[in-house]
């Protein structure tokens, strides 16, 4: 029979594991860190308390009857396991009702971040190749758009899977990517010389590296009073955007083409509609296949796309593109927050995460970055306005959209626990 040291051993390992797993899987905010990490130490009976920032936590327990414990933890967040998060929240559930003891539950998180990932590297780089071609019809109604981004969207792929296995290349790839997709587009595709601009049509294919959830992310995080780790995130995601211009900028310099041809300029559509439509059916399954998400949750994810999607075409229409994204954000939130209280849903990350990507406006930044490199200052300033502006609209739709929600799931903790859990 464990004593009652043991006992508090276990759950100080048990809560130290969620932290860090949390930590790790937190791109898109740290919203859900705190809350799942307390919720799981009430029910071993403790307080656990988190001090988080961007890449870095403190996490104290304090047990009723053994000393406190305190950990410092530092992880770098990404994103490229949804199966595991999808996966936590079950566990984290399971933990909740009683089930499991905090040495099982211990095991079975650390079995879950062992676990191998669930599709093969060569089919993660046929859905980076389908995640950029599904998303160019959105970005250029064109059948050179298409057919670029497959082309680009299958380089990039080969990039993106060997930067999970290549830790130098990992930390280099918002640079290095760019730059060999840029190399190609110009020397191999030549780019430069096709109707609305080159960057138009590396565009889908640098769409996994561009940090449009990060700086949506950081916003959040600011607006609710998170300063620290939202700051932390949006000086992150600028740099980012930075990066990915210079790889951009440098390829055209090597290549010989000019500043002035990144320049954009607007092409009538040659896709029909439907197509367009169409488009985001390949676009989520190659989401799905990209960041690892379960093939079951799948139907979920298409759906607050398309929900997102619509939204936004249909308020844009009647109101301008500020209130449509504020608009389709709001829905997205308010869909994803109604979904993720069945037990047998995924948790919000990964049902918003295809609308996430419809509506993110990082794409426009990067565009107004590399437009400045040029003479066309006035167009870069205006892209740049325009992604501040876009930024701030599906920031505040997502916590908006979010809110009763999030209310709804925190009177009934209150009124269980009988104290308040609002502190630190």
């Amino acid at each position: 029979m464990e004593t009652l040291e043991d006992q508090a051993q276990d759950i100080n390992q048990l809560l130290t594991r969620l932290t860090e797993f949390h930590l790790l899987n937190s791109a898109e905010g740290a919203f859900e860190l705190r809350d799942s990490v307390r919720r799981a130490g009430l029910a071993y009976g403790v307080r656990a308390d988190l001090l988080a920032i961007a890449e870095g936590a403190v996490l104290t327990v304090r047990h009723p009857l053994a000393p406190s414990y305190t950990e410092t933890m530092r992880v770098v967040p990404e994103l490229s396991r949804l199966d595991r998060v999808a996966d936590c929240k079950f566990l984290v559930d399971r933990i909740i009702s009683g089930e499991l003891t905090a040495a099982d539950a211990d095991r079975e998180l650390a079995a879950l971040q062992r676990r191998e990932p669930p599709y093969p590297a060569w089919l993660r780089i046929v859905g980076v190749a389908m995640f950029a071609a599904g998303f160019a019809p959105s970005v250029q109604a064109t059948w050179r758009e298409v057919g670029y981004s497959v082309i680009l969207g299958a380089v990039m792929g080969v990039l993106f899977v060997a930067a999970e296995k290549l830790t130098g290349l990992r930390s280099l790839l918002p640079i290095v990517g760019p730059f060999v997709i840029a190399l190609v587009a110009f020397n191999v595709l030549h780019a430069h010389r096709a109707p609305g601009g080159p960057l138009v049509l590396m565009v889908p294919a640098m769409f996994v590296l561009i940090p449009g959830d990060f700086l949506c992310a950081a916003t959040a995080e600011i607006a609710v009073g998170q300063l620290t780790p939202g700051a932390v995130r949006l000086a992150q995601a600028a740099f980012t955007l930075v990066e990915l211009a210079i790889g951009v900028v440098i390829a055209a310099e090597v290549s010989g083409v000019s500043a002035d041809a990144l320049f954009d300029s607007a092409v009538p559509p040659v896709l029909p509609f439907w197509l367009v439509t169409v488009s985001w059916i390949p676009f989520t399954f190659g989401l799905v296949l990209t960041f690892s998400a379960r093939m079951r949750d799948l139907p979920w994810i298409l759906g607050l796309t398309y929900l997102a999607w619509f939204a936004q075409l249909g308020v844009t229409r009647l109101a301008g593109p500020t209130a449509g994204t504020f608009a389709a954000a709001l829905l997205l939130a308010a869909a994803a927050g109604v979904l993720e209280r069945s037990s047998r849903n995924p948790p919000r990350i990964v049902l918003i995460i295809g609308g996430f990507f419809a509506l993110t406006v990082g794409a426009l930044a990067l565009r107004g970055l590399a437009t400045l490199n040029g003479d066309h200052t006035i167009q870069g300033l205006n892209d740049l306005r325009d992604a501040i502006s876009l930024t701030v609209a599906l920031t505040l739709g997502l916590i908006v959209g979010a809110a009763p929600m999030q209310a709804a799931n925190f009177r009934p903790r209150r009124s269980r626990s009988g104290a308040s859990d609002t502190a630190g």
